[in-house]
């Protein structure tokens, strides 16, 4: 015959506590998925570059140029393109560079932020990477940091590159071309992929940000 539990400092109370608790946490774990599941209807034509959720950026200090450091706020109450890159993408990256540079003219305002984030911070500096832009006309912030402060950034944008190391000390890096644009609550909001065109993106846009404000 089962034995009933006698008083509040019993083993036997205690014990059926603990299964008590640890079915509340199985419960409650399995239930966080649906709590981050994206609530919005977002609309057919967005659907193929809106993150669904929007990624928010965890704490992050990034090197810029003059030797000032950029974090987060940087991002608050702003728009923000960001193309992950380095100077020696050439000619790869020109085409994406290019498009950043013909947006930052279209939005050429205070409600946005044109960044570089730099990808070979073991060979170069905020201030090499903010030259290489400058001497290609291309007028975007420069940031780098330690490869693991940019690995970890990237995992959240969903930024892809790779690098070979070669006899000699050569080496390469392949990556992608995303261009990646960040809401004003600091969030990554979009992704574009290639092929694209500065105009496509401008209309697009223009679409997701007139239904980030009737979402948000």
């Amino acid at each position: 015959m089962a034995k009933r539990c006698k008083g509040f400092n019993s083993k036997c109370f205690l014990f059926t506590y603990l299964i008590f608790v640890g079915i509340l946490l199985v419960l409650w774990v399995n239930r966080l998925p649906l709590m981050h599941e994206d609530q919005r209807e977002i609309p057919a034509d967005l659907q193929a570059y809106i993150a669904s959720p929007p990624r928010s950026l965890p704490s992050f200090s990034l090197n810029m140029a003059d030797e000032s450091v950029l974090t987060n706020k940087w991002f608050e109450d702003k728009w923000s393109f960001v193309y992950f890159t380095h100077s020696h993408c050439l000619p790869e990256c020109q085409p994406a560079l290019e498009y950043m540079n013909r947006l930052q003219l279209a939005f050429a305002n205070k409600d946005f932020n044109f960044l570089a984030i730099g990808i070979d911070g073991k060979h170069e500096t905020a201030n090499d990477l903010a030259s290489f832009l400058d001497l290609q006309q291309y007028k975007l912030t420069a940031v780098t940091a330690s490869e693991n402060k940019v690995e970890a950034l990237a995992k959240t944008f969903i930024a892809l590159f790779l690098r070979t190391d070669f006899s000699g000390g050569r080496y390469q890096i392949e990556q992608e071309h995303h261009i990646f644009v960040v809401d004003p609550k600091g969030r990554v909001y979009a992704t574009f992929i290639p092929p694209y065109t500065s105009t496509s993106i401008q209309r697009k846009f223009l679409k997701l940000r007139l239904f980030y404000a009737r979402s948000e």
